[in-house]
């Protein structure tokens, strides 16, 4: 074998082993990792239940929901209350919220917007989005539907996502 083919049978060889080697770290790290991030991810879904809703909140029924641009997830709980999941992204990263609704004590089968709670956080303005929107909208202060506070495009991505999960609210929620 003359070699110049030798050398690229090597080499070939060489990268060969290296990816396998490769694939197999990383499938062993999932092995190892995946239940760890299930059990995470299941604790911080329950840290937003609790948030929006205090500690005697209690799941009744728990599903995937696939036909909405945002809204991935449903959760009913006691007391006539609901939240869903949500997630979208922007050119400024992803963020996914838990987002609370409650029966209205005056109108009948109307679910009113009562909280959010940030599972993942990943936009580009991060701190200014939370500091300057979700906190205030949280906290009453101010109007989730103004979105002026310095990162508007994730403030108008959140907006999209209430707005979402109060449609599905109003028509999914009273089907049940």
């Amino acid at each position: 074998m003359p070699s110049n083919k030798k050398h690229y049978v090597i080499t070939a060889i060489s990268l060969g082993l290296i990816a396998a080697a490769s694939g197999g770290i990383i499938a062993a790290v999932n092995l190892i990792t995946r239940d760890q991030i299930k059990r995470n991810e299941e604790a911080k879904i329950k840290t937003g239940l609790v948030s929006i809703f205090g500690n005697d909140v209690e799941i009744k029924e728990d599903k995937d929901l696939d036909s909405y641009k945002y809204v991935n997830h449903y959760y009913s709980l006691n007391n006539d209350n609901y939240v869903f999941r949500t997630t979208g992204s922007n050119s400024y990263g992803k963020i996914s919220l838990l987002l609370g609704f409650s029966l209205s004590k005056e109108e009948e089968k109307q679910y009113n917007f009562v909280g959010l709670y940030v599972v993942v956080d990943e936009q580009t303005y991060a701190s200014t989005l939370e500091d300057k929107y979700i906190a205030p909208v949280n906290d009453g202060s101010r109007n989730y539907e103004d979105v002026s506070c310095g990162a508007t495009f994730g403030a108008k991505l959140v907006r999209d996502m209430i707005n979402e999960a109060s449609d599905v609210a109003q028509g999914y929620i009273r089907k049940d």
